[in-house]
C-alpha cells in the first residue's frame, strides 16, 4: 500500500484549497502509479512507456473524479469547485512531466490529455456511488476503459482484475486521503476568509 501524505509538519498554520489539491494530487498519482507497477507486477504486459502512462491516465482520471465527488461530502459548492480543478491541472502537469521525460517533448500532451479527462469525467456522470463507494456499473466502466488501454491476448482479465483486485485498495486510500486532508482545507478556507 502506498503511504500518503494526509498532514503537514506545522499543521497549525492554515492550509488553502489549492495547496490541499497539490497534496492530494501527489497521492492521486502515487496511488495510480503504485496500482500500475502492481498490475505489471503481477503479469499484464505492456508494449511499452506509452502504454503505461495511458493506462496510469485512466487510474487518475478515475480517481479525479472520485475525489470530486467525495469532497461534495465535505466541501461547499465554491471550495469544492477549486479544489477540483486545482487537483486536475496539478495531475496533466504530472502527465505531461512524465510523458515528456519517457517519451520525448510533444506539445499536445496536454491538451490530448485535458480532452480524455473531459471525456471520461462525462461518461462517470452516468454512474452513482452506493453507500459512499463507486457502483458496480461504474466499476465496470472503469475496468472497461482500462481493458481498451491494455487489453488484448496478451492481458485476458484487465476488466475483472482491475475491479476486484485494484479499485477497492485506491478506493479505500483515496478516501482515507480525502477525509483527512480536506478537513485541513475547510479549516484554512475559514481563517482565510
Amino acid at each position: 500500500m502506498a503511504r500518503l501524505r494526509s498532514r503537514w509538519h506545522n499543521s497549525k498554520t492554515p492550509k488553502s484549497i489549492e495547496t490541499i489539491a497539490g497534496a492530494m494530487a501527489m497521492n492521486v498519482w502515487k496511488l495510480a502509479f503504485d496500482t500500475a507497477n502492481r498490475m505489471y507486477s503481477t503479469g499484464f504486459n505492456f508494449k511499452d512507456n506509452a502504454q503505461l502512462l495511458d493506462l496510469i491516465g485512466e487510474f487518475v482520471v478515475f480517481e479525479i473524479q472520485l475525489a470530486d465527488r467525495i469532497a461534495y461530502e465535505t466541501l461547499d459548492e465554491e471550495q469544492r469547485q477549486r479544489f477540483t480543478i486545482a487537483l486536475a491541472k496539478h495531475l496533466i502537469g504530472t502527465m505531461v512531466e512524465n510523458q515528456t521525460l519517457e517519451l520525448g517533448p510533444d506539445e499536445h500532451y496536454a491538451p490530448r490529455f485535458m480532452d480524455k479527462l473531459n471525456q471520461r469525467l462525462e461518461g462517470y456522470q452516468e454512474f452513482t456511488l452506493v453507500d459512499g463507494a463507486p457502483s458496480y456499473p461504474m466499476l465496470r466502466y472503469f475496468g472497461t476503459l482500462c481493458e481498451e488501454v491494455l487489453g488484448g491476448q496478451d492481458n485476458k482479465w484487465v476488466i475483472e482484475h482491475v475491479m476486484e483486485v485494484e479499485a477497492p485498495p485506491m478506493i479505500r486510500q483515496l478516501r482515507n486521503g480525502l477525509e483527512k486532508l480536506l478537513p485541513q482545507a475547510e479549516q484554512a478556507s475559514d481563517t482565510e476568509a
